[in-house]
């Protein structure tokens, strides 16, 4: 592991490169690597930005997300594979271990390109050669800024880069009522505004650009795919394979929806379970202080944040996914009344 301050001599004009994010990327992860390859642009470098699997409607608003390459996509597959190979660095953003990128960890793995990974997460895995790493931020996005400003680069953040930046940091941030919500927070939001960014037409374009189809989506989870454990303070979600061909779902569009289950009066956290062919995916939320992430990570093969973790099941069977969480469950019953007496 080298030091972040080393690389910024390495970053010139003509230099090649390549950015990835994670699998099912949010905002944070297409708009930290939107912004970073603006920044990287300006240098004079040749950049692209490469995701494991595609990019939701309702961030392709943002400047450049015309030319993103989904490695899903068989057309973009051959592209992808050639610019790694002549990649020179491969910059790694919003995750901190290489299966978080699905089928493309091993392209990624095994390109010689010097590899930087920029990420908030917990538990970095060593695979790269510069870490600009720290827990304590909100959002990559967060990251991106302070890193530019480290460098003295102020000046290269134009309003599309301030927009992709604050479109992290927002959502990141559950609009600025998470704890992860800091005064640094706030004042970097108050240096993108200078800039020029309409905060909001970035929050209309991701919360307000819904298809009906999503709408219905929705509404049919809340009536009839959530219950809610009040022994356990845990409202409980699940998703079905048919649920999803039923209203046409496509990609983002479960995104959010664990966030529901923490509006029950009474609620500490909140379980997703998204059926897909190759398992269950889970999203857990929690308040403080109660950690989720522990958990995803113990029991659900997963991780990410205290109150913002992922994980997965198996088996692609719902039912089992809900007998494991019962098995596990009464071993957090001291836990979770702890901190409802808190």
């Amino acid at each position: 592991m080298s030091s972040i301050s080393a690389l910024q001599a390495q970053l010139n004009s003509g230099t090649k490169a390549v950015i990835t994010t994670h699998f099912n990327p949010d905002s944070d992860a297409i708009g930290s690597s939107l912004a970073w390859q603006n920044y990287l642009l300006q240098l004079g470098l040749e950049v692209s930005v490469v995701v494991p699997s595609a990019v939701s409607a309702n961030l392709k608003w943002m400047p450049g997300a015309e030319h993103i390459l989904n490695f899903e996509d068989t057309l973009h597959k051959v592209q992808i594979e050639a610019l790694l190979k002549e990649a020179e660095f491969i910059f790694c953003l919003d995750f901190s271990g290489l299966q978080r990128l699905h089928g493309l960890s091993h392209s990624i793995k095994s390109a010689r390109g010097t590899k930087v990974v920029i990420d908030h997460h917990l538990n970095p895995e060593d695979f790269a050669t510069y870490y600009y790493h720290r827990t304590t931020a909100a959002s990559t996005c967060e990251l991106i800024f302070d890193l530019i400003q480290e460098w003295g680069d102020d000046a290269r953040i134009n309003e599309a880069m301030g927009s992709c930046l604050y479109s992290g940091i927002m959502t990141d941030t559950g609009s600025f009522r998470h704890p992860n919500t800091t005064a640094h927070v706030h004042e970097v939001v108050a240096h993108l505004i200078q800039k020029g960014v309409n905060t909001n037409a970035i929050h209309r374009n991701i919360f307000d650009s819904a298809s009906l189809d999503r709408l219905r989506f929705l509404g049919h989870i809340l009536a009839n795919r959530l219950d809610y454990l009040p022994e356990y303070h845990l409202s409980l979600m699940w998703i079905t394979e048919e649920d999803q061909k039923q209203f046409n779902s496509q990609a983002g569009d479960t995104e959010g929806i664990v966030n529901y289950g923490l509006q029950i009066a009474g609620a500490i956290w909140a379980i997703l379970l998204i059926q897909r062919p190759d398992g269950i995916k889970l999203s857990f939320r929690s308040i403080e202080p109660f950690s989720v992430n522990e958990f995803a990570s113990k029991y659900f093969e997963g991780g990410g944040h205290k109150n913002a973790s992922g994980g997965r099941f198996s088996s692609s069977s719902i039912e089992g996914a809900k007998e494991k969480l019962q098995e596990v469950l009464p071993l957090y019953l001291s836990e979770i009344n702890r901190v409802k007496n808190l």
